[in-house]
């Protein structure tokens, strides 16, 4: 796998010590991120369903003010 770095292509599998780990590293915390990302916008998206199940069924007399 190739990865860049200030615009310049480098191998994954010549990387060694340190900069191996790091790389590992930052993939691991990529994910998470975007793993986080997701739970968000599902989140959200499921805030604004059960809000509009509750707005629509709110008993006589309480509707929206």
């Amino acid at each position: 796998m190739t990865f860049t770095i200030n615009n310049k292509e480098y191998d994954e599998g010549k990387l060694e010590g340190k900069a191996k780990i790091a790389f590992a590293n930052l993939q691991l915390l990529q994910k998470e991120r975007d793993d986080y990302i997701l739970r968000i916008e599902r989140n959200r998206i499921l805030v604004g369903h059960y809000s509009k199940i509750i707005e629509d069924n709110l008993p006589n007399g309480e509707d929206k003010k």
